[in-house]
This record gives structure tokens, sequence and C-alpha cells, in this order.
């Protein structure tokens, strides 16, 4: 009789074990079943699992979403037997999630129109974190529930709310990590019209919108930026809307009135203005370029109709605030010309619009 409820009780065990612990027809059927737990931002819960590389496999899964990986803030386990408990703590509440979904398709919604392509897309969500947020030098907000509560973020937060954005947009992206002049930085991959270019929010804030909007590996590599490769896709070059080898499509030529437009080589719209000095103004995607007659486009200070303006090297004007050659300067938003001899906001600048005080 003992050995029949002996029986029984084994059984009973082994049936309860069999309830609770899922069985997995394969590898991929695991990756599933962690990787929806992530997600779910679960912080404990069992694998069938139990080998002492269970932490690693547990990142590998969780790189399949680059945002849900820097989420991630710590990985343990406990191990019994022929499984393992894994507790996980994430830099967000799942609260927090649900409050940065609904908050971001508001933006998204709000901002992202149904006539845009990608490139204007990834503009408009660049400009809005450079224009929302400001960098959080105490290094305390590193999420994007404290970058979008408290207005000020690392690059981390920028990164991770540009991915969330582009994403909701339609646009395919990456955060990558990396560092800046040996210092630990993060930032994003975007893939406009077929092809990978980089884009570094944070630095766009700091230095000026479009600095590293949509460049190429080579071009944040000689400004320090260093990242492993093998990660991630290959940008192979600056986008540039209108220059082919930085040269304006020949159909340029053809513009004949003050204000007119062409087609470059995509089909694309090009609107001009005509200016009493060597060459064009060019609206492109709502960027001012000025192309000169030779093809080239203009860079850096330049005397246009007696008023100064200042290119990026990229060709696009800049306004407001701009540092160069150590000194400030102020470009008017509404016209790109350079202030002089006045007061911004109580910041003054000289008849060589320098900022004096």
């Amino acid at each position: 009789m003992r050995k029949i409820i002996k029986g029984i009780l084994v059984i009973l065990i082994l049936m309860c074990i069999g309830y609770v612990q899922p069985v997995f027809a394969s590898d991929q059927n695991l990756d599933d079943y962690i990787y929806n737990h992530l997600k779910n931002w679960d912080t404990e819960f069992e694998i069938p699992y139990y080998n002492d590389d269970v932490i690693d496999v547990v990142k590998n899964i969780a790189k399949k979403d680059d945002y849900l990986s820097r989420s991630i803030s710590q990985l343990c386990y406990k191990k019994e037997e022929n499984k393992a408990t894994l507790i996980v703590a994430y830099r967000t509440t799942k609260e927090q999630e649900e409050y940065i979904d609904e908050e971001l398709k508001k933006v998204i919604n709000s901002i992202i129109t149904p006539n845009m392509n990608d490139f204007d897309k990834v503009k408009t969500i660049n400009k809005y974190l450079v224009d929302r947020y400001e960098y959080d030098y105490e290094l305390q907000s590193n999420n994007v529930y404290s970058a979008l509560t408290t207005g000020k973020t690392t690059c981390q937060g920028y990164a991770m709310s540009a991915y969330k954005m582009l994403n909701l947009a339609g646009i395919e992206n990456r955060i990558v990590i990396g560092t800046l002049s040996g210092t630990p930085h993060g930032w994003n991959l975007v893939k406009v019209g077929g092809k990978w270019y980089q884009l570094d929010v944070t630095n766009d804030d700091a230095v000026g919108i479009d600095k590293y909007f949509l460049k190429s590996d080579d071009y944040l590599k000689k400004d320090g930026f260093s990242w492993n490769s093998s990660d991630y896709p290959k940008c192979d070059s600056n986008y540039q809307e209108i220059l082919q080898s930085n040269k304006v499509n020949e159909s340029a030529n053809n513009v004949t009135s003050k204000e007119d437009y062409y087609l470059n080589n995509n089909g694309q719209r090009i609107y001009t203005y005509r200016s009493s000095v060597d060459g064009n103004w060019c609206l492109v995607n709502g960027f001012w370029y000025f192309l000169k007659n030779d093809g080239d486009y203009a860079i850096g200070w330049k005397l246009i109709d007696n008023n100064w303006y200042y290119l990026s090297d990229n060709g696009i004007m800049q306004t407001g605030w701009i540092y160069s050659d150590s000194k400030w300067y102020y470009c008017y938003p509404a016209t790109g010309a350079m202030a002089t001899n006045t007061s911004i906001n109580g910041d003054i600048v000289d008849t060589n619009g320098t900022w004096i005080a």
C-alpha cells in the first residue's frame, strides 16, 4: 500500500512539474518565450534552461530589439536543477512604458503628416527632439520616461526616444552603442531611401541641428566616433538631397525665372530663388541651400545680397545662435540673415554680428 501511495505521489509531482514548466519544440520557441516575457517588462520568470551562459543567452535574445536591450539595466538568475529563474531590472516600469507609448503616439500623430516622405519624417523627428530636450549634465536622466517628464536627458534618452518615434513613423532604425572621443555614447542609424545613415540627435542638439544628420560612417569617425561596425549596417555616404557627387544636376541650368523649380535625377521638385550674386537659393524638403554657378554648394559664411549667411558643411543654411571661430553670432530664423548692431532677447551683437554681452 505504501508503494502504491508513493507511486501516486511521484506521478502527481511529475504532473505538477509538467504543468508549470513549458515544453519547447525548438530553440526558437524558447527564444520567443523569453523575448515575450522581456517585452512584457516581466521582472521574474522561469525558463527551462540552466547552463552557465544563461545571462549571455538572454542578452542576445533581447538584442532583437535595440530599445529593449537598452532598457534592461540588470540581469541575474537563480539556478534550480533543470531550470533557471530570471530576475530582470529595467530602467523604467511597465506603467512608465505605457505612458511613453501613449505620449509618443500623440506626438507622432501631431507632427507627422501623410504627405511626408521618409526624409521629411526623420528631419521632423530630429527637430522635435532637439527642441523638446536639453542635455542632462548631471547624468541622471537616462531613459525616455524621465526625458519626456523632465525635458532633460543623456545620449541614451535621445537615442531611445528617436528609436521609438522613428519606429512609430515607419522608419527602420537602430540604436548604436559606441564611444565619442573615448567616452561612452549612443546614437541612431536610420534607413532613408533604401540606404542607411548615421543620426546623432544628442549632438545635433548640442552643436547644430544638422551637424550629425544623415551622415556617413567616415564623417562620424573623423569626429572621434567609434563603434563595432560589424554589428551595424554600413553607412557609406552622406545624404545629399540635391547633389550628385557634390555637383548640382545639370537641369538646374534650365531655371529661367527669379522663382522657379527644376526636377533632379530622382524626379524631385527643387525650388529656387535667384540672387544677385553668383548663384541661386534652393529650398529642398524645408532646407535652404545656396548653389553657386559652378555647380558647388556654398559652405561657411557667405555674403549674399548685402547680408551674411552661415551654411553648414553639407550646405544647409543655419539659423539661431551659431558658434564660429570662437565667437557667437545670431542668424534670424525667418530669413537666415545674420543679426548686426541689435539685441536678441537681451543679448547684444555688435556691427560685425559678434555677441558681446
